[in-house]
């Protein structure tokens, strides 16, 4: 049996050490360390530190941890219990935070979990559905028989359907279009702006026909006019040159029968 603080204290002062180079080495702070070499263990955390400084610091200082922490238990053991009880439930130290290794070990037993519970839940799902008939190998239950439908009022007689004429040799009638040629021509041309038809018809050109220059108008019925100097202005219907009745700006009713001068 011997006393536990002297023990540490000459441990220590034979190594040559202070309190707070035990500190810095052991990371147990300094009134702690006081207290165990003074044996005041009633001033530390709780009985589960004493027990763990207590065998840090005789290994620190080369002494057998594991005989110290008997001779504290032989002597303080009774008294640790019977606090306990007094006290309640015994204060634990803080919990230490996990390191890198041990967070991505939560994290794959986390992932290990989910993908259990997912292959569970398809289990059941196979299950449940063969256990309904869906997917099974069975042939499928036979549907009921539709209902009879109501009798019909029969439909009057129709006359024979009237067979197409597949042997005559007439073709689609293409319309023919007439081309119409409106040339500039003198020294300054004419101003021409053509609708399709008639007045009311679309504007399909508005522009000054230059000397040589041409526009060439396919169509069916015919195009309207209005010019400005028709004088200087050229017109040809199916390549026959037709005359413009006018020398002043005007509108004309241009077909294949020819030019007319039209309000």
């Amino acid at each position: 049996m011997f006393e536990i603080g002297n023990t540490l204290r000459e441990a220590r002062l034979r190594r040559g050490l202070d309190i707070l180079d035990c500190e810095a080495e052991t990371k147990i702070r300094a009134k702690y360390l006081r207290a165990m070499e003074e044996e005041q263990f009633d001033l530390m955390p709780s009985p589960t530190y004493v027990r763990g400084f207590l065998k840090s610091y005789a290994e620190f200082l080369d002494l057998d941890g594991q005989l110290v922490l008997d001779e504290y238990e032989s002597r303080f053991g009774d008294y640790d219990a019977r606090q306990t009880r007094e006290n309640g439930i015994e204060r634990r130290p803080p919990p230490r935070r996990p390191g890198p290794s041990q967070r991505r070990h939560r994290r794959r037993r986390r992932t290990e979990l989910r993908l259990l519970w997912l292959a569970i839940g398809g289990v059941v799902a196979v299950a449940l559905l063969v256990w309904l008939g869906v997917g099974s190998g069975d042939s499928p239950a036979p549907l009921p028989p539709a209902p009879a439908a109501a009798p019909q009022a029969s439909a009057p007689a129709q006359a024979p359907a009237v067979e197409p004429d597949t042997a005559s040799q007439e073709g689609p009638v293409r319309v023919k279009k007439t081309p119409i040629v409106l040339t500039g021509t003198g020294t300054i041309g004419s101003w021409v702006q053509v609708r399709g038809r008639d007045e009311k018809g679309r504007v399909v050109f508005e522009r000054i026909l230059a000397p040589g220059q041409a526009k060439v108008f396919k169509v069916v019925d015919g195009i309207w006019v209005r010019a400005a100097n028709p004088g200087e202005l050229q017109v040809t219907v199916n390549g026959k040159p037709v005359e413009l009745d006018a020398t002043a700006t005007a509108n004309f009713q241009i077909s294949r029968e020819g030019a007319e001068v039209v309000d």
